[in-house]
């Protein structure tokens, strides 16, 4: 039997390192976006993407109805473009949260002011834990700009642990 200190788990999985992404998708006209940081690339042939989305949230319903989404790779100075993701209070067919956005050939909500962005065909589900893991095979890559993406590290904010 194993003694798990609950404060050294939550300091010691607090430093793996994470990324922050908005993820969008589409349902039935309806734009759906979130900000997720349990995100790796877990295949180079194919090209896949492993992430996890909370069950039972607005994105997390969309992408397991839809098995598509964009993963948007925000710019290291962007951090409080990523804030505004964190409740989604307003969206319509040209703005989330007074974000434009564009729809892509895959039908996915694409920020237009995100250098990077990934749209990924969703392949498998597994659904242990509070966040179901998607393995994503990647089917198209926007490169606006080569950025330094943003992540955890640079901002003062935690999750996970």
């Amino acid at each position: 039997m194993t003694n798990l200190n609950l404060d050294d788990k939550k300091t010691i999985l607090r430093k793996i390192p994470s990324g922050l992404y908005i993820v969008t998708g589409m349902d039935d006209n309806v734009p759906s976006a979130a900000v997720v940081s349990f995100l790796t690339q877990s295949s180079i042939d194919p090209p896949l993407i492993t992430m996890a989305l909370r069950e039972g949230s607005a994105i997390y319903h969309t992408v397991k109805k839809t098995k598509k989404c964009a993963i948007h790779f925000p710019a290291k100075d962007q951090q409080s473009l990523v804030a505004s993701f964190f409740k989604i209070k307003t969206k319509d067919s040209k703005t989330i949260n007074k974000h434009e956005y564009e729809i892509g050939e895959k039908g996915n909500p694409l920020l237009k002011n995100i250098p990077m962005i990934l749209e990924v065909d969703v392949r498998e589900e597994s659904t242990i834990g509070d966040h179901h893991v998607f393995i994503c095979e990647v089917a198209d890559t926007i490169l606006r700009s080569d950025e330094d993406a943003l992540l955890m590290m640079h901002t003062n904010w935690k999750y996970g642990g």
